[in-house]
């Protein structure tokens, strides 16, 4: 029925959008940064199916930038204690915990996730009056699912990070009045459910194969994969084991090196050629050669050495030696991908013989300790990806940081199977000998090289979490959902230090959350107000 109103009413709605985008983008009073690119323009009246698939692009990369380029990492890994920095750099202050709440890292990050959902919003409201009689509903209602989809994951990376957040569904509406409190978590969760849900119905189904480009944008299959992992932070283990089980079976997803493609490994992930692969559910998309906006900054973070990367500086984060000594066991295969040691080597890394400009560029690289990142004896090689070298690595863009093209996963298959198989042990506690979770842990066990196991507890998913996700984000999140006192006494024991002075940190709160931006309370004096969400 929306496609049949008149073009001048069209016309109209998108005006207004035009509007409430620029309040959005301007006011100093509003929390709310909406990037001008992310949302529907009077010049982008969709006419056609295409146009419709490719609105929602801006979704996967543009809005996540300004958390992408630094404050990702450390919000998630450094202040896990995966990652390392010493105390002279904007990391360093998750290293030992005495960041403030006015930090960048927090600032940025809170703005990325409430810009994505206002470029979603957006879309879920206006669409639907700004397509032509040619555009299907299939189209349209898979658009409106990827935006439902990225708008539940935005508030799932809010719910367990700050806990209690308000919940927008109408910018308009919160541009009139943006001194709003925030909503319980409960009813967060419940609402990312009812979009996740949306999205499961409306989305694509696919079935990923060799065809990367094809695999670039959520399906309804990636929806039933990010609602078990909801399902599994909220402890409600059989829903999350139904729906990864219907993943499992449908045959979407593959692990590159596991089975079903065994001419690939675990390496492969992390070479820009194979972005898309079938193993990702749901990753963010950079381009690299287009502005300063669109690129991914990873290699120039994590490359421990100059030589490998396109700008001036490197090695701004190390792996932390709590990850050095105790995040693989002695032949995991994914230690060698995840950091480097001395002798280590990389057939796949270019880097520059020398630092003159100019300089031959050599395939094939090997750490020595002289380029240890953060005096910490060792290299990040997980999305470290070396000089520009086609076709293994994508285009960079020198002029910008040297951003290049390296997706960002946000969930992968290997996820989806140890949520799994933790779903069918169904607590976190004791252990199971079941054959369908055993097959999960273990096809992701295998590929790294470990023997088969025949019996598995909750530590061994939650150990198998960390050597497969390490710097991809989650374990800080899987220690917020251990029991506080559990968690407590992880991060306590944890050697914050370099390899040369062991450091310890003290945790004096109640809980592992962040404190709101101190930006955003002055603007929102109600934020820390917690009242009930009107669902409608």
């Amino acid at each position: 029925m929306y496609r049949n109103m008149k073009n001048i009413k069209n016309i109209k709605t998108l005006v207004m959008l035009i509007l409430v985008s620029m309040f959005f983008s301007s006011c100093s009073q509003d929390f709310i940064d909406v990037p001008a690119e992310g949302a529907p323009t009077v010049g982008n009246y969709y006419t056609t199916d295409e146009k419709v698939d490719n609105a929602t692009n801006g979704l996967y990369g543009l809005v996540w930038f300004n958390m992408n380029k630094s404050g990702f990492y450390g919000i998630t890994d450094v202040i896990s204690g995966n990652m390392y920095a010493g105390p002279y750099n904007d990391f360093g202050k998750f290293t030992d915990l005495s960041y403030t709440s006015s930090q960048s890292f927090i600032e940025d990050s809170w703005r990325s996730c409430y810009g994505a959902i206002a470029n979603s919003n957006a879309f879920i409201n206006n669409l639907p009056k700004s397509v032509g009689p040619n555009v299907s509903q299939a189209s349209l209602n898979n658009a409106l699912g990827e935006c439902h989809f990225i708008r539940a994951f935005s508030y799932f990376f809010l719910v367990r990070l700050w806990g209690n957040v308000p919940i927008i569904e109408n910018n308009a509406e919160y541009s009139q009045n943006f001194v709003i409190p925030s909503n319980p978590v409960v009813d967060v969760y419940t609402f990312i459910e009812n979009d996740l849900k949306f999205a499961i119905a409306n989305l694509k189904v696919k079935n990923r194969g060799m065809d990367f480009a094809a695999n670039a944008h959520v399906s309804s299959g990636s929806a039933k994969a990010l609602l078990a992992k909801v399902y599994l932070y909220q402890k409600k283990y059989a829903e999350a084991k139904q729906l990864a089980q219907e993943v499992i079976n449908s045959g979407e997803f593959k692990l590159l090196g596991g089975d079903e493609l065994p001419s690939y490994s675990f390496a492969d992930l992390f070479l820009q050629k194979y972005n898309n692969n079938p193993e990702s559910i749901f990753s963010w998309q950079w381009t690299g050669a287009g502005t300063y906006f669109d690129g991914n900054f990873s290699n120039t973070l994590f490359a421990p050495e100059n030589r490998l990367v396109e700008t001036t500086y490197s090695g701004q984060i190390a792996p932390s030696q709590d990850l050095i000594k105790y995040g693989f066991v002695p032949g995991d295969r994914r230690r060698k991908e995840t950091f480097m040691l001395p002798g280590d080597y990389y057939p796949n890394l270019t880097y520059a013989k020398t630092l003159d400009l100019g300089a031959p560029l050599i395939l094939g690289y090997t750490f020595d300790i002289a380029n240890e990142a953060q005096n910490s004896g060792a290299g990040l090689k997980k999305y470290v990806i070396g000089k520009e070298n086609l076709p293994i690595t994508g285009k960079f863009n020198p002029q910008f940081n040297g951003e290049s093209s390296m997706n960002s996963y946000m969930m992968r298959y290997a996820e989806l199977l140890l949520i799994h198989a933790e779903a069918i042990l169904g607590s976190q506690s004791g252990s199971t000998t079941d054959p369908a979770a055993l097959k999960s842990f273990n096809a992701v066990h295998k590929r790294a090289g470990l023997p088969a196991v025949t019996t598995i507890s909750f530590d061994d998913i939650f150990k198998e979490r960390r050597a497969e996700l390490a710097c991809e984000g989650d374990y800080y999140f899987d220690l917020g959902r251990l029991p506080f006192s559990k968690a407590k006494a992880i991060l306590e024991g944890q050697n914050r230090g370099d390899r040369y002075t062991p450091k310890q940190i003290t945790i004096t709160g109640s809980n592992l959350l962040l404190p709101y931006p101190e930006s955003d309370l002055i603007k929102n004096p109600k934020l820390k107000e917690v009242v009930p969400y009107n669902f409608k």
